[in-house]
């Protein structure tokens, strides 16, 4: 057997019920807000990323321009055909001048060369001219060597021991005593004896040979 609610309690539920719903509805809205502002600053922060992106592709393109436009102005301006055809003409006549300067002091120097050589040959051929004229006016007989006189004299040959020695002695000598027993090799007054032969000692003097009696 059922029993009628009373009206408290029907009027209590459908409060209950109604408080439910606003709150169920508040937490929705809430969550649509939440949800609404989060995707704004994801947008937000895209955005902002994408202009960042756009800022540093400009700032890269415009160096780019800036280092393109410096090499276009320090390039230097090409000339044109006439430009360079002028200048091609005053390098060659320029070329040309200093070639001829170039041929003219060369010329010049091979002409001081060949001024001094023909003054030393003048030198030359006035020395030779004067030394034959003084050689003409000497006597033509040549000068014979004069023969040099020994500072000493002769004595003779002495045989000591199987060597035999020559016997000098001064010019002015007057004993025994001053007498000098020379071997072969050896010098007196700048006499050197290189032989002695049966009649005669050989002498070398000056350069000369000189053989002196032996009696």
């Amino acid at each position: 057997m059922t029993f009628p609610q009373a009206p408290s309690e029907r009027s209590s539920r459908t409060r209950w019920l109604k408080i439910a719903a606003v709150v169920w509805l508040l937490l929705t809205s809430t969550l649509a807000v939440v949800n609404s502002v989060g995707l704004s600053r994801l947008t937000e922060q895209a955005e902002a990323s994408a202009q960042d992106a756009q800022v540093q592709a400009l700032g890269l393109r415009l160096a780019e321009l800036e280092q393109q436009a410096e090499v276009d102005r320090r390039r230097p301006t090409p000339l044109s055909q006439a430009e360079f055809a002028t200048a091609q003409q005053a390098l060659d006549e320029r070329i040309t001048h200093i070639e001829a300067a170039q041929s003219a002091d060369n010329l010049a120097i091979d002409l001081q060369t060949l001024q001094a050589r023909v003054h030393g040959i003048e030198t030359r051929l006035e020395k030779a001219r004067q030394a034959t004229a003084v050689s003409a006016r000497r006597s033509p007989e040549a000068t014979k060597p004069a023969v040099p006189v020994p500072p000493f004299q002769v004595v003779g040959v002495e045989l000591r021991g199987g060597e035999r020695f020559l016997s000098v002695a001064p010019m002015a000598a007057t004993s025994l005593g001053s007498v000098r027993l020379l071997r072969e090799g050896d010098a007196e007054g700048g006499w050197h004896l290189q032989s002695i032969e049966a009649r005669a000692a050989v002498f070398r003097v000056d350069g000369q040979v000189q053989r002196l009696a032996v009696p």
